[in-house]
């Protein structure tokens, strides 16, 4: 089963598009410098700002999850560039909304690795959870797929609800293939 991405919500969308436009800000005295004729050599810390937010832009997006699937007896968490990150069923411990987490990262944000640009990506340390890593675009839709000796895992799907529901029964009907088979 394949579930899609939530779209990024209103404070990820801004924050990444602030940020591109702040690089791009960044870059256009080079350009008309260049176009002028002009020597660079003071230009080079609008440049040294611009060239690391371009490329925290690019693995940001390379990271941003494109899909979740319910294969075989697994989650799959499918990314853009990255290779895709596999919970097998044994490993999780339940999955359930995770509402509570919908005002992240205005409230209780003690650490984030990427709190908004391209969606809400990797470890994050949150008060009074814990920690947590997330794979999310959109706060709305958050769902907690807890695993064992992991982090829960926070992820966004854009029917959220189906896919608890999807999830719990694929679980069920793994775990109950796997019992059958055990009497046998």
């Amino acid at each position: 089963m394949r579930f899609e991405v939530a779209p990024l919500d209103r404070y990820a969308a801004r924050v990444t598009t602030g940020l591109a436009w702040l690089g791009g800000l960044l870059m256009l005295p080079l350009l008309f410098a260049y176009l002028a004729n002009l020597r660079w050599g003071s230009l080079l810390i609008p440049v040294a700002v611009a060239l690391p937010l371009a490329l925290f832009l690019t693995l940001s997006y390379g990271a941003q999850a494109s899909a979740y699937l319910i294969e075989g007896e697994q989650l799959v968490v499918r990314r853009r560039w990255w290779w895709a990150l596999r919970v097998p069923f044994d490993q999780i411990a339940g999955v359930s909304l995770a509402t509570p987490l919908a005002d992240v990262p205005r409230r209780g944000l003690r650490f984030a690795f990427n709190p908004g640009v391209f969606g809400y990506l990797g470890p994050f340390r949150l008060d009074p959870y814990g920690e947590v890593f997330f794979l999310a675009t959109n706060t709305a839709r958050l769902v907690a797929v807890a695993r064992d000796r992991r982090p829960p895992l926070i992820i966004s799907p854009d029917k959220h609800r189906e896919f608890v529901q999807a999830l719990t029964e694929r679980r069920t009907a793994a775990a109950m293939e796997r019992l059958g088979g055990a009497e046998e």
